[in-house]
């Protein structure tokens, strides 16, 4: 008993001198470390860090004097005996008090302090397990990339933050001490920076880089319908060679003009007014009845909501792609130097980090991103591979908890301005790093862009209602469905596009496929593959056939017999009605109880 009061006396005592006298923490930290290395008084060294995460945390002063203490923070982030939640509490205090006090004269201070906080990040999750750390260091990381005034400091918390979140507890302890393990590399002077040793340069290996896409696999999330593997691209028709390489739909919209050549070769641009084409036609007038008129009204309407890609972002079409690798023949070729003792599930996986897939085509789809992968699993064998194994991964996303398969595909996200709408193929190139620090890089199997990637919603003008949008939608089609007969007036006219620069014209006829298949399959097939494009729906029995499906929802009803529409909001199924008639009784019902 005498000893636990001398202890927790002497507790209390570096306590109090610590917060009263600075200067003793390097003495007091070299008194702990002693304690920490012999083996028998340990446990004395750990219940001194914990005495100070209890009572000298709490009463710590939030200011540039609290650097001071970074070396007793230093030794609670190594010892995963003291829980991490009151350090990242203050450390985050004080990270938001660096970012009020900023101004011109601490821009160096701002960057030191800073830098060490980010130290001891690293040091907690070297240390700690990720599920314990996640919750208050990804609120002090994330702060410190969106707020902190110093770009180095927020762009390695950004780095730290990702790592957090994407790499698995072992292979991050693994990645972030790699550096110690490689040979003839010198510690960094500078103690503050992301990895306390320069990083390495591999050189890559284009041997080992020639048969990349027989393990590493970019595959889309829902394939075509119509198979392909060819690409049309159109040569440059113009001479100038800023001309695109694929035909121009569109053209700037400029006044008629009459070239006039005078006998000394010189020439002049004479613009002739609209009173001078009325009095001088140049083409017969044309006569436009009402119904005419409407379907231009509609038209130039929907073309100007569509913008003029020449002048302004275009349309785009995004195609989801899933990225995977297989383990097995990804290690036969890159061979991860990681030791395989006391690693088992997926920490025995091999893993590549800060994958770039870039992206390019022959096909007129503009300029396309690239995109970025942190971290990713490989796939496992399938016979030396158990679900029970997966409890070693620290952070489990909840929401693919029941899909293993999810945890070893990155999610990719090709997105495409094309100019026409054609089919094509995009040519994908990877660079990432394995973990030894590999640089593999090469060709992967080239995506097929289909047709019906360029099935686009009618974009809607800003001042349609909600329950307007199946209306409108419906008017767009007729309109474009009499525009397109042989016989139509519109066939010579402009619709000018959105930033007024551009107009376009309709060129293009009617077509009606006769297919000969039951009718309920072609139903089904509509349902399943172009629900969203479906305007309307004709005659009883097909509403009623195609309403019961219920996949095709928010159009234009239209019975055969009366020609009418129907309310889309109306009830389709059985139940729909009782449960619409029932509550209308209760509310009569609740009425007369009032």
């Amino acid at each position: 008993m005498v000893l636990v009061k001398l202890i927790r006396i002497l507790q209390r005592l570096l306590v109090e001198m610590t917060l009263e006298f600075q200067r003793l923490v390097p003495v007091i930290v070299a008194f702990v470390d002693r304690l920490l290395l012999c083996h028998k008084h340990r446990w004395l060294g750990e219940r001194l860090l914990q005495t100070f995460d209890q009572h000298l945390l709490p009463k710590a002063t939030i200011d540039y004097r609290l650097a001071s203490y970074f070396p007793i923070f230093d030794r609670i982030a190594e010892n995963d005996t003291v829980p991490a939640c009151g350090l990242l509490e203050l450390l985050t205090k004080f990270i938001v008090s660096l970012v009020e006090k900023h101004g011109p004269d601490t821009g160096l201070k701002s960057w030191s302090l800073g830098s060490k906080v980010l130290g001891i990040c690293r040091t907690l999750m070297i240390h700690h397990h990720s599920s314990r750390l996640f919750l208050g260091l990804s609120r002090l990381l994330a702060f410190t990339c969106l707020y902190f005034p110093d770009l180095e400091v927020r762009d390695n918390a950004r780095i730290y933050l990702r790592m957090l979140i994407c790499i698995p507890g072992k292979k991050l302890r693994h990645i972030l001490n790699l550096g110690a393990q490689l040979p003839g590399i010198a510690p960094s002077p500078h103690t503050s920076s992301f990895f306390n040793v320069q990083s390495p340069r591999p050189s890559r290996d284009l041997k080992k880089s020639r048969n990349i896409s027989s393990y590493i696999h970019l595959e889309r999330v829902i394939p075509l319908l119509v198979k392909q593997s060819w690409s049309l691209s159109l040569p440059t028709l113009g001479i100038g060679g800023d001309k695109p390489g694929y035909l121009e739909n569109i053209m700037d919209s400029e006044p008629p003009v009459d070239m006039e050549r005078e006998v000394d070769g010189s020439s002049s641009i004479q613009i002739i007014s609209e009173t001078e084409k009325i009095d001088h036609p140049q083409e017969p007038l044309r006569v436009m009845d009402s119904k005419i008129s409407e379907i231009l009204g509609i038209l130039r309407r929907h073309f100007s909501c569509i913008p003029d890609f020449r002048h302004m972002p275009g349309l785009k079409i995004r195609i989801s792609c899933s990225l995977r690798f297989i383990s097995e023949p990804f290690n036969r070729v890159w061979g991860a130097d990681v030791p395989a003792a006391d690693l088992d599930g997926v920490d025995a996986l091999p893993a590549i980090y800060a994958t770039v897939l870039t992206f390019s085509s022959s096909a007129p789809y503009g300029s396309i991103p690239s995109f970025h992968i942190p971290f990713l699993l490989g796939e496992p064998p399938t016979n030396g591979y158990s679900s029970g194994q997966k409890g070693s991964l620290d952070i489990v996303p909840v929401e693919n908890g029941s899909e293993e398969e999810e945890s070893f595909r990155a999610p990719v996200m090709i997105e495409l301005e094309p100019r026409e709408p054609m089919p094509g193929l995009v040519d994908v190139s990877i660079e990432t790093n394995a973990e030894n620090g590999q640089i593999i890089s090469g060709q992967l199997q080239s995506i097929t862009v289909g047709i019906e990637d360029m099935f686009l919603k009618a974009i809607i003008p800003a001042d349609i209602a909600e329950d307007g949008v199946p209306g409108y939608y419906s008017e767009v089609f007729h309109a474009l469905w009499e525009a397109c007969c042989t016989s139509s007036n519109t066939g010579r006219e402009t619709f000018p596009l959105k930033g007024g620069k551009g107009v376009t014209a309709i060129n293009g006829t009617r077509s009606v496929k006769l297919l000969e298949v039951p009718a309920m399959s072609l139903i089904r097939a509509v349902e399943r593959h172009l629900a969203p494009f479906v305007v309307s729906v004709m005659g009883e029995p097909l509403v009623n056939v195609v309403k019961d499906g219920g996949a095709i929802r928010d159009i234009i009803w239209k019975d055969g017999a009366s020609d009418s529409a129907l309310d889309v909001t109306t009830s389709v199924t059985d139940h729909g009605r009782s449960h619409s008639n029932s509550s209308t009784l209760m509310k009569k019902m609740t009425e007369r109880a009032m």
